[in-house]
């Protein structure tokens, strides 16, 4: 019987092929925790941008419920905005399920009416509505008095 040799070839470690030092690992790391809070950042700005995107349709769904009741009921609805508090509502109050809405404590509503009378005939007093962040940014809501047509832009 031959018996054959079998020589299996095992790698060692060489002088060049050690791994990490310590200054790669640590100049990895601070790129990471800088890309990191670049990106913790940038969510931030885009939550805010949300909210007021938010406000701004939520106060829209407003004025087309208020001119739907005004058509529906037959009578003279008032949607009251009150800039000083940052507040809006719908008048007569004794509807169902109306209540005072208010916004976000870092946003501010600016309106060139304390507010919006709808005819039952679907037309209105219409006006603007603005809502405006802590940064500066801003959506307008504009009323048209005759159409009723609501456009919302954002600056």
């Amino acid at each position: 019987m031959v018996h054959q040799v079998v020589r299996v070839k095992i790698k060692t470690l060489q002088a060049g092929n050690r791994g990490f030092t310590l200054i790669e690992l640590l100049i990895a790391s601070s790129l990471i925790v800088i890309f990191l809070s670049i990106v913790i950042i940038n969510i931030g700005n885009l939550y805010e941008g949300f909210l007021l995107k938010e406000t701004a349709l939520g106060i829209v769904r407003t004025l087309n419920r208020a001119r739907i009741i005004a058509i529906s009921e037959r009578k003279p609805v008032i949607l009251k905005i009150d800039s000083s508090t940052g507040s809006y509502w719908i008048e007569p109050e004794n509807l169902k399920g109306i209540q005072k809405t208010f916004i976000k404590n870092n946003f501010k509503l600016e309106s060139t009416t304390e507010g919006i009378i709808f005819q039952p005939l679907g037309d209105n007093t219409g006006g603007i509505i603005k809502v405006i962040d802590s940064r500066g940014r801003l959506f307008t809501i504009a009323i048209d008095k005759f159409t009723s047509k609501i456009t919302v832009e954002r600056s």
